[in-house]
């Protein structure tokens, strides 16, 4: 052995293989005091499950892009219809069969006219359009103060216009007195106004300019736009609850199904099995024409009040619910019950058991909270699937009644005309595409983010 080699103990390094910018002496080798150990260890606060879940979706691109975007959707669908002054049935004779941004001669001549009176508002009965005044009581809110008017007799297709100088007063403008967008102002009629409006006195909206058709009109002169927002608040709500009830039932379902396991559990995949085995379209269709008639004459009946809140919703929407409870619970029963299956092997369950734990507290505190993941994809995935089943009922003209609209009816509707008019099966399409598309993103994140298994 080489002398030099045989000095060095095993707890020595040899100088040689020091490099000879580091300089190190004997207290460098000695073991860290418990201060050293504590400067050195990285101290992290202490966060809830929710919190981490929410700190991992965060970091999801993708997901965080689709949510935003679905937000945007709601906005659009649930205070959209509050920012315009159309409604989804209300019908424009004057503005049928509009394309997008496109104004009708009513509404043009409303513009023009809006434009050329100094000191003055245009408006209409019906927003953007020319109207007769039929006969009857009628006052205007405007500034603050109300301007209440009778007529005796109508008066026939006018413009009502608004003075707003020192001594605001209520004025009409005939259509035959009014050309190329300029009217006649001797020729004006002036209403009798009081303050205080008659019992029963039908309110006139003002408005400032005419507000476009961003979507067109359809060949009824209804606002697409407007429908389209009704359409998607209508689906979307279809989807989450029926989405709430496959949740519900199925998740009970499977729980107790793989808890309980033997011949509990083999009777209980057997019933699974037999409901899918059922063509599920015929089921849906008997439902659908057996199940109208009972639920409107109980909604006529108006026996209680929850009967009255159901039958401003529509036998064809309840009978979706009735459907997606009878039938479409079973895929998430057969995923909750193989979950189920593999958490109640362990530990922690075994533990709950000996301690005297119910089934019932075992199944709520120990093995739902762990199938979260399964519980939240498979409950964002069935949104979809409701709204798509909505969209063939509603196309079969059994799912939302007239004149209620949804995406599904929407499209089916435009079908009709999409060689002419392409563009009212496009939009209601297309805000479709994006809720379904949004939904499945947000959901795999959210699977990501709050299974456990998958912590980063």
């Amino acid at each position: 052995m080489d002398g030099k080699f045989a000095k060095i103990s095993p707890f020595q390094v040899d100088p040689d293989k020091i490099p000879q910018n580091i300089h190190l002496n004997d207290d460098d080798f000695l073991a860290a005091g418990e201060d050293e150990k504590a400067s050195m260890v990285e101290k992290h606060k202490s966060v809830s499950y929710w919190k981490d879940a929410w700190r991992r979706f965060r970091k999801n691109t993708v997901s965080m892009a689709a949510l935003f975007i679905f937000i945007v959707c709601l906005l659009f669908a649930f205070l959209g219809p509050k920012l315009i002054p159309y409604s989804y049935g209300d019908q424009y004779r004057s503005a049928q069969k509009l394309a997008p941004f496109e104004y009708s001669d009513d509404e043009k001549t409303a513009m023009s006219v809006a434009g050329s009176c100094d000191g003055f508002y245009a408006t209409a009965l019906q927003p953007g359009s020319r109207t007769a005044i039929k006969k009857g009581d009628y006052y205007v809110q405007s500034g603050g103060k109300t301007y209440a008017f009778s007529l005796k007799k109508a008066v026939e297709k006018s413009i009502l216009i608004l003075k707003a100088d020192e001594e605001p007063a209520l004025f009409v403008v005939k259509e035959k007195d009014i050309k190329d967008g300029q009217y006649d102002k001797d020729k004006i009629q002036a209403l009798d106004c009081t303050d205080t409006p008659a019992e029963g006195a039908s309110e006139i909206k003002l408005v400032k300019s005419v507000f476009p058709h961003v979507f067109g009109t359809d060949s009824a002169g209804r606002d697409i736009m407007a429908r389209t927002m009704y359409g998607a608040r209508v689906s979307i709500l279809i989807g989450i609850v029926a989405a709430l009830i496959v949740l519900v039932i199925g998740s009970i379902y499977g729980a107790i199904s793989g808890l309980a396991g033997g011949a509990v559990d083999f009777v209980m995949m057997r019933i699974v099995e037999l409901i899918y085995s059922i063509p599920e379209v015929l089921i849906v269709l008997l439902l659908q024409v057996v199940l109208k008639d009972p639920l409107q004459k109980w909604f006529d009946s108006g026996t209680s009040a929850f009967a009255s809140a159901m039958s401003d919703l529509g036998s064809g929407i309840v009978s979706i619910f009735i459907t997606f409870a009878l039938l479409y619970w079973v895929t998430m029963a057969r995923i909750v019950r193989g979950q189920v299956l593999q958490l109640k092997e362990q530990e922690y369950v075994t533990a709950a058991t000996a301690l005297g734990a119910s089934n019932g507290r075992i199944i709520r505190r120990h093995l739902l909270p762990n199938c979260v993941g399964a519980l939240v994809i498979t409950t964002c995935l069935q949104i979809p699937s409701a709204i798509f089943l909505e969209s063939f009922l509603s196309f079969l003209g059994l799912g939302v009644s007239a004149p209620m609209a949804s995406l599904g009816s929407m499209c089916s509707d435009a079908l009709e005309t999409i060689s002419l008019y392409p563009y009212r099966l496009v939009f209601p399409g297309v805000i479709l595409t994006i809720i379904v598309l949004t939904l499945n993103l947000v959901g795999d994140g959210l699977r990501d983010a709050l299974d456990p298994r998958l912590k980063k």
